[in-house]
């Protein structure tokens, strides 16, 4: 289901429920001073109770201010919901056209610095085959850097659902096991510890937070990655490498924002010798 029609129907319901309550309300009080009259007006005429069928009267003054009522709430709801259905659609269209242009604005940015980046990254090798200098290293070690947000970016990009943010109940434990397929654990001891857990959230932002999350702890790890899935938390924590040079936190940056997006409380603790990320699912 969209969301504009869940918003839809959501604002419906408490409309209609809102307007019965209000009706109920005035009936009860309508009918309440109905029979005050009808008490007071049989002690001053104590044969008005005899002379006219004021139980008829009465039900028939209460038929026509319900059905006047229900003809003009049903009115109002119908150009209610076409008024608020077109405008939220009309909101949300404008939204997803905004989203689909960045996302192609920055994957065209990426892909053009990273054409250029190929460009240096060449002319940095033919230099480094006539001269080695700290000056050329410290410029390789920024390409690199750089390049690597780069790919981050454009992969983060790729696979964000802008369209389609469809939730649903997602097994981390799957996700886990799917994506330690896609990194080389032969030369890092990968210790995993698994209890059920699973959460409601958009499956991509799952596969994007994990991944990223992996890919910092093989990358900058010495000899060991660590996973441990509790009942309400995922920790990942590895050893430091400190002959890796650290990056620009890009990935991280990712990886706290998708969090922050899917309800997900993110910690992270750094130390001399070691890493730990903790997501709280909570």
């Amino acid at each position: 289901m969209k969301f504009e029609l869940k918003v839809f129907l959501l604002v419906m319901l408490v409309f209609v429920v809102t307007l019965s309550v209000i009706n109920f309300i005035n009936l009860y009080v309508i009918n309440e001073l109905l029979m005050k009259y009808q008490e007071v007006y049989s002690k001053a005429y104590p044969d008005f109770m005899y002379r006219f069928n004021h139980d008829e009267i009465l039900d028939d003054i209460k038929s026509n201010y319900s059905r006047v009522i229900l003809i003009w709430e049903g009115i109002l709801v119908v150009l209610t919901s076409f008024i608020l259905y077109f405008t939220i659609d009309n909101y949300l269209r404008k939204e997803r056209r905004y989203k689909s242009f960045l996302q192609i604005l920055i994957l065209a940015v990426s892909h053009k610095f990273g054409n250029s980046l190929s460009s240096i990254i060449t002319n940095l090798e033919i230099l480094k085959e006539k001269e080695e200098s700290p000056a050329i290293k410290r410029i390789e070690k920024v390409v690199n850097i750089l390049s690597q947000d780069i790919k981050t970016l454009s992969t983060t990009f790729r696979q964000l659902p802008f369209e389609d943010r469809k939730e649903e109940f997602i097994n981390i434990e799957d996700v886990l096991n799917n994506l330690l397929k896609q990194f080389d654990s032969e030369r890092k001891k990968v210790f995993l510890s698994v209890k059920p857990l699973k959460k409601y959230a958009n499956k991509k932002d799952l596969e994007i937070i994990f991944y990223n999350l992996l890919e910092n702890a093989f990358k900058y790890s010495k000899s060991f990655v660590h996973i441990k899935v509790l009942k309400k938390c995922v920790v990942i924590r590895n050893d430091i490498n400190k002959e890796v040079e650290g990056g620009s936190g890009l990935g991280i940056l990712i990886v706290e924002n998708l969090c922050s997006l899917n309800g997900i409380k993110f910690r992270k603790k750094v130390s001399d010798k070691h890493f730990t990320v903790i997501l709280d699912f909570s």
